[in-house]
């Protein structure tokens, strides 16, 4: 099976975590990243950035895995982010499927940075 999607998760900002995905994230990989992803949440952490700058496809079953993980950090009283840039390939997607209305999409990774520094 080929891999699509590269992860790359960093700790940042003390208690928050930015997990940087590249490439394609469909149904032969989303359980996979989502897996991957979970396993590094902690009850300490703060929230999850997701940085979808180097994203090119994301279909259906990767839409549904940023819901399902919407949930689950809200549920944990924990903050899930999107960095999707406006010229992003999946940012019209993004937009369609209202994500927005589950987790905050920013424009760039430094602009969800900032909104986890920022005192609440």
């Amino acid at each position: 099976m080929a891999r699509l999607a590269d992860l790359v998760i960093e700790e940042v900002d003390g208690n928050a975590l930015l997990a940087r995905v590249r490439g394609e994230v469909d149904a032969s990989n989303a359980a996979e990243l989502r897996m991957a992803i979970v396993e590094r949440l902690s009850n300490d952490t703060t929230g999850l950035i997701l940085d979808f700058s180097q994203a090119t496809y994301l279909d259906s079953t990767g839409i549904a895995l940023l819901f399902e993980l919407a949930r689950g950090l809200s549920a944990r009283r924990q903050t899930l982010r999107l960095a999707v840039p406006p010229d992003a390939p999946i940012r019209r997607v993004v937009d369609l499927c209202d994500v927005g209305s589950v987790a905050a999409v920013d424009d760039a990774p430094a602009d969800s940075l900032a909104a986890f520094s920022e005192p609440e």
